[in-house]
């Protein structure tokens, strides 16, 4: 509809140049943009002898803090989107152009060869370069454009993949700038290995600052447009659709080991070097709650799961833990298939959740921690401008848990009554953090009591709850459970109101791995239950049952709600060894959830769903079950 000369509307064309732009002529187009909102600014290049020229868009709207950018190529041909983003980082821009740069400097030559940059200070290395496996992701994989040699993914950054002869002085045939780490910077990008088909580890050596293509580098990431942030807030590179790349480290990865702790290294470090490796088999991480397995084909993901995700959510989530133990077993293959993304995608992903949970604990977030709106009567447009400059996440979703923290809460109130996973909780409070919406305050010492008002006369009151107590443990025996079973039994009949029980085993067992068991001791019941108090709520109810059980009454919580308690009951009591010869390795934990309505209408019914569940756990490989009722919330 326009041709090549012409200005169309809403667009700003800059004059063509002959050579590819440098960091100042990006900085300026970025400029152009953030004045003129709302158009586009395009800027062309041409190669000198070549048919080939390049286009860059960049477009700010109304709203948003973060330019969307297009980078295009043509070849006299036809044009094709080589990579699209939205970022204010200049960086990862300037680091596309010098690939494509690379690329056309070098494509003349036939011989396939791929000579190195020379640097005093690091020698040089030589190898040869596969300019199809350039965009670092199989052919045809979904997101990807196989022709342009790069993902299109927003956010996603192509790796050259170099195969031949190992470099001894210097890096393999190419060299990438290595970003110094911040977490209130986001991501860093780790220097590009030389990499061998039969290799079975990859060293990724260290780079300084260096001059590529003419175009000086820097570690020092500027930040256009961000010189004075407000208050809590981030980089737009700190968003999970940004450069956020594996092996965010301060210093280069170490060569890959086939088993080894996380202590020592990443598992985002991990997972890029098996795949640059082209590895197959599975990598299995041993962590502190749950286990996690992913699958690989040629170093190419192709079933993961940790925890209950699975998938490319999967890998996103065990790039956030920092805890455990990982395996690798060579050539162990499965028929499931449930990866669709490339490894990188979802550890850029999971590198940018990983911060956003890191900047959240350095905030002070813990799961007693209060969660302290600083407005509470926002208008749905004012609380959507607020959270305009944060990452993009539904509005609606957002509003609800605004309107759920109107009310005092803490983290855990939070997850027991809107349950999420990570990848869902930490964008939110961290987008509420950081558009200045919420505050996050240290947890109470000690939580008041409703009837403190009486003062000395409180005392009375409270020594009728003593005749429900056992005196040996501190917490209610099983005839004053009962008794408030029967009271919360009644509120649901006459309100609806969701009732849930926790049935309990705790026990020692009286040999690692033995499923016999003696009761703990008074002093110990009394430690756990402690622990316990810090989880759950003033008015859940928690004793003795039968046995060596003990039973926990959460009025108005759903089944699944319930089940985020006991995760937390599971971790407080086990984590920590309760004494000296009670840890995890001899402490028998199982544990049953059941809820009503949906497990019957009764209290009959909701003890024997709990209990049938605990037994399931004690037969089992977790220690937690949810009643296997054909009626679900």
């Amino acid at each position: 509809m326009f041709g090549r000369g012409q200005q169309q509307p809403g667009k700003i064309r800059l004059p063509k140049q002959n050579t590819f732009p440098d960091f100042n002529v990006l900085r300026g187009v970025y400029e152009q943009a953030q004045v003129n909102r709302g158009q586009e600014i395009e800027l062309n290049w041409a190669i000198p002898g070549s048919l080939k020229s390049y286009s860059i868009f960049v477009k700010f709207d109304k709203v948003t803090s973060t330019p969307q950018w297009q980078v295009w190529e043509d070849d006299g041909r036809q044009s094709k989107l080589v990579s699209r983003f939205e970022t204010a980082d200049l960086n990862l821009i300037l680091d596309v152009i010098m690939m494509l740069e690379t690329q056309s400097h070098h494509q003349p030559r036939s011989t396939g060869t791929f000579q190195a940059m020379t640097n005093p200070a690091m020698g040089t290395g030589s190898g040869s370069y596969n300019a199809a496996a350039s965009s670092g992701v199989q052919p045809g994989r979904p997101g990807t454009s196989p022709t342009a040699g790069f993902p299109t993914t927003s956010g996603v950054y192509p790796q050259p993949s170099m195969q031949g002869q190992q470099a001894t002085q210097g890096p393999q045939g190419y060299a990438q700038p290595q970003q110094s780490q911040s977490i209130m910077g986001g991501a860093t990008l780790p220097p590009m290995p030389g990499s061998s088909p039969r290799a079975s580890s990859v060293s990724l050596p260290a780079l300084g600052n260096q001059s590529y293509g003419g175009t000086p580098l820097s570690n020092n990431r500027q930040q256009p447009g961000n010189n004075n942030l407000p208050e809590g807030s981030l980089p737009a590179d700190f968003f999970s659709n940004s450069s956020a790349l594996p092996g965010a480290s301060s210093g280069p990865a170490q060569n890959a080991a086939l088993e080894g702790s996380l202590d020592r290294a990443k598992v985002s470090d991990i997972l890029s070097t098996y795949g640059m490796s082209r590895l197959t088999g599975m990598l299995e991480v041993l962590g502190d709650n749950a286990i996690g397995q992913v699958f690989f084909v040629e170093g190419v993901p192709k079933h993961a799961q940790a925890g209950t995700a699975r998938g490319d959510a999967a890998v996103k989530e065990l790039v956030t833990w920092r805890k455990g133990t990982y395996s690798f077993k060579p050539n162990k293959l499965t028929d499931m298939n449930s990866c669709d993304k490339s490894l990188q995608a979802s550890i850029t992903e999971g590198t940018a959740l990983l911060n956003q949970m890191k900047a959240l604990e350095e905030a002070g977030l813990v799961y007693e921690s209060y969660l302290v709106l600083k407005q509470k009567n926002l208008s749905d447009t004012e609380l959507k401008l607020m959270l305009s400059k944060g990452q993009p996440l539904d509005f609606e979703w957002q509003k609800s848990i605004y309107e759920l923290l109107k009310r005092k809460r803490t983290f855990t109130d939070l997850l027991r009554d809107q349950p999420m996973e990570s990848s869902q909780w930490a964008p939110l409070l961290f987008n509420f953090l950081y558009c200045g919406i919420m505050e996050i305050k240290a947890p109470s010492g000690s939580r008041g009591g409703a009837l403190d008002f009486l003062g000395d006369g409180k005392q009375v009151i409270q020594a009728l709850k003593y005749n429900f107590i056992r005196p040996d443990t501190g917490i209610f025996s099983l005839e004053g459970v009962l008794y408030f079973l029967e009271y919360e039994f009644y509120r649901f009949e006459a309100y609806n109101l969701p009732l849930s029980l926790i049935i309990m085993e705790l026990a020692k067992r009286r040999g690692e791995g033995s499923m016999q068991a003696e009761a703990l001791p008074p002093e110990i019941i009394a430690q756990a239950s402690m622990r316990i108090d810090l989880v759950k709520r003033p008015l859940d109810t928690l004793g003795h049952f039968e046995g060596t059980e003990f039973a926990l009454i959460l009025p108005n919580t759903k089944p699944s709600q319930a089940a985020f308690i006991a995760n937390r009951i599971l971790d407080s009591v086990s984590n920590t060894p309760l004494a000296n010869d009670i840890n995890k390795r001899n402490l028998l934990i199982a544990i049953g959830i059941a809820g009503l309505p949906s497990d019957g209408e009764d209290l009959p019914a909701l003890i024997g769903a709990a209990r049938s569940a605990k037994n399931e756990a004690l037969q089992g490989t977790f220690p937690i079950v949810l009643s296997r009722s054909l009626k679900r919330d």
